[in-house]
């Protein structure tokens, strides 16, 4: 069982850890569009919708169940649950640092973790991480494995059938492609290119949209599929601005390509669908954190300064949910 200590950090229960270029008519194009989604707010309410979650990981995950959450089933509100038992099952996967990840300890961190550590502490709740496969979370809430998803995903609407998202963002995402260096690859030369994406990722869900000549493959890491990239058997990889300095650290004959993000995404909690009250308390939390400039803080903490030494666009959550450009 995980617990919290003093300052209402987490840790795994010995269950989970078990589980666990030139200037182009393209590149104006997504200079337009990309700069044009890093200011503006892409929210709205929670019935709109890290990327499209993989069927077959949803299917292992649900198993033979038809879906449905704990607190639908017993009529009940899952926030009065955590607030009558103090614990709350959360579903995460950390392996996507700096934003959750365990560290040398083995303890949950990151700046996901310690927002949402923030948030249970705000209720004198226990928080117990259970540690699933990323593509298999989305089946997992609708099955009732865990109460909601403790890391924020982006907000596709495929996702949003399974449950109703937050309705402020916990942040935006910047996506960026890594290539071999010196290779003077350009977006024009992705229409015909090898690349490689996360599986279940909103990079997997969208890219062939921008590339539709281009051929896919997805993988289990980020890491792995930049890999792929440093011994040549993809061209590149689509990945999100927090995932650059980790695959460069394990590949360092990678580079990012010059050019403007291919796409920002919106990430928000997901919550089982139909509980209002849950809905309403965790989205009221969130505007209130993002008026006080929490998220900008962590931001600035846990990833601006990487993206500050690879020379990425990236946006903090505004005290409004928008997404605010990072000078």
């Amino acid at each position: 069982m995980s617990t919290c200590d003093g300052d209402g950090a987490a840790t795994l229960d010995g269950e989970s850890e078990a589980a666990l270029g030139p200037t182009t008519t393209r590149r104006r194009l997504l200079q337009a569009s990309g700069l044009g989604l890093i200011g503006a707010t892409t929210l709205g309410l929670a019935g709109c919708s890290l990327g499209g979650d993989d069927e077959k990981g949803s299917a292992a995950a649900s198993g033979s169940t038809t879906g449905g959450s704990s607190n639908t089933s017993s009529g009940g509100s899952i926030l009065d649950k955590w607030t009558r038992e103090k614990k709350a099952r959360l579903g995460v996967d950390l392996s996507f640092p700096p934003l959750q990840f365990k560290d040398e300890n083995g303890t949950p961190s990151g700046y996901i973790v310690e927002i949402t550590n923030k948030m249970m502490k705000e209720l004198g709740v226990e928080v117990e991480y259970v540690q699933t496969p990323f593509a298999q979370l989305f089946a997992g809430l609708s099955a009732g494995k865990f109460d909601m998803l403790g890391i924020a995903a982006t907000i596709l609407p495929s996702r949003a059938l399974r449950g109703w998202f937050a309705d402020v963002p916990t942040f935006y995402e910047s996506n960026v492609v890594l290539v071999k260096k010196g290779s003077g690859t350009t977006y024009d030369d992705l229409e015909n290119a090898k690349v490689t994406v996360l599986q279940g990722s909103s990079q997997a869900a969208n890219a062939a949209t921008l590339f539709p000549n281009a051929s896919f493959r997805e993988l289990a890491s980020a890491n792995d599929a930049a890999t792929e990239v440093a011994v040549e058997r993809a061209d590149a990889t689509i990945t999100s601005e927090f995932s650059v300095a980790d695959a460069i650290k394990s590949n360092s004959d990678l580079e990012v390509l010059d050019a403007p993000p291919l796409f920002v995404d919106a990430n928000a909690y997901l919550m089982p669908e139909g509980d209002t009250k849950l809905w309403l308390w965790v989205s009221n939390w969130m505007r209130y954190e993002a008026s006080h400039r929490t998220f900008e803080g962590l931001w600035r903490k846990w990833v601006v300064p990487d993206t500050q030494k690879y020379d990425l666009t990236t946006a903090v959550v505004g005290i409004n949910g928008e997404a605010v450009p990072v000078s």
